[in-house]
This record gives structure tokens, sequence and C-alpha cells, in this order.
């Protein structure tokens, strides 16, 4: 399970850490396809955008995209 996997979490608790309390980090299994969904609110959307394309790309280094 991607939840289990210590280079994802470490990453959305990392993006998390990062927003602080000016934005927010949603990661979550679909529950109408096999998808996970990745969403991040900041107050700049370079910064939204920052915090899921890394989030991304760590769930994309362990195989599950």
């Amino acid at each position: 399970r991607w939840n289990t996997v210590p280079a994802i979490t470490d990453c959305i608790s990392a993006a998390e850490k990062e927003l602080g309390s000016n934005g927010r980090v949603l990661v979550r299994e679909s529950g109408t396809e096999p998808v996970i969904r990745v969403m991040a609110e900041a107050q700049e959307l370079r910064t939204a955008e920052a915090c899921v394309n890394e989030m991304i790309e760590a769930i994309k280094a362990e195989g599950l995209a």
C-alpha cells in the first residue's frame, strides 16, 4: 500500500511542513478509479504545483503510477 511506503509518506510530511498553516495536502486513493489523487492548496500556485509534483515523483519512483 502506498501509504505505508516511507519515501512517499516522508514526501507528504515534507509538503505539509512546507505549507504549514498556509495550505494543505490531500493524498488518497480514488474510490472509483485505480489511481492515487494528489492535491495541494497554497497561497501561491507555484508552491502548490511544486508540492504536488514532488509527491507524484515519489509515488512514481516506488512504481505506483
